[in-house]
């Protein structure tokens, strides 16, 4: 979760509750999580560039955050066999807070799913009406 000079934190970092499809409380507390272990571990000790905010891995297994999420850990690596079994696993999983004695893993990296943008199709969106769609700009302001 820490390397020199950086730090994992909310969804960066997977910290998404994914049968509640929450994730804002989660990526909050761990952003106040990296935040107090950027304070005693670079700041206070001078802030020196590159230096490593390590306790925050400690913090993180001591939080809220991290027991909420081990519960429902092997949740996303069910859906990759189907989806019913994926919903089965996950209501089970729901039901008993988690407790099973192991971790299923995943069947690949996320970065293996991407394809090279010469093999991907341009998505062509149509153009804001001003009644119901609306360009970045005007949404914003």
């Amino acid at each position: 979760l820490s390397f020199p000079g950086g730090l994992l934190v909310g969804d960066c970092a997977g910290f998404l509750n994914l049968p509640k499809i929450k994730g804002n409380h989660t990526a909050m507390k761990s952003g106040m999580l990296a935040a107090e272990a950027v304070i005693e571990d670079v700041l206070s000790k001078g802030g020196e560039h590159g230096k490593e905010a390590t306790s925050y891995r400690k913090r993180y297994e001591n939080s809220w955050v991290h027991k909420e999420l081990k519960q429902v850990r092997n949740c996303r690596p069910a859906f990759a066999k189907n989806f019913y079994y994926g919903m089965l696993y996950t209501g089970a999983a729901t039901v008993i807070n988690g407790i099973e004695p192991w971790t299923l893993q995943h069947h690949h990296k996320d970065h293996e799913t991407l394809k090279p943008i010469a093999q991907s199709k341009e998505i062509e969106y149509p153009k804001p009406d001003g009644k119901l769609t609306f360009d970045l700009l005007t949404n914003h302001s």
